[in-house]
């Protein structure tokens, strides 16, 4: 399965990685490691602890939590289920929510 990230993706993983490796100095690898750990479930396509979060456009968006850091990594496949696109990964203990309108 193909993987692809939105530019807020890349951003917020950069922003939230520099953070985690600065902040967390008993477990600094340990976003990082969270986060591969869902890519390679989006990659083999298994992902059934993800949950339904909303449906814009047409598109269902999901989100799996990471346990350990607390962030959810919020996605969507193609109809053909043949690609995945990582849209954002927010702090699930934020207080708000992260907004998908068009």
């Amino acid at each position: 399965m193909k993987i692809r990230f939105t530019p807020d993706a890349l951003e917020s993983i950069r922003e939230k990685r520099a953070w985690w490796a600065a902040n967390r100095d008993k477990a600094p690898d340990l976003f990082r490691t969270e986060l591969a750990a869902v890519v390679a479930k989006l990659k083999r396509g298994t992902f059934e602890d993800a949950k339904l979060y909303t449906v814009r456009r047409g598109r269902r968006i999901w989100r799996i939590l990471m346990p350990k850091t607390r962030h959810h990594v919020y996605f969507w496949r193609d109809a053909a289920g043949q690609s995945t696109e990582v849209l954002l990964v927010w702090n699930a203990q934020g207080g708000t929510a992260p907004d998908f309108s068009p």
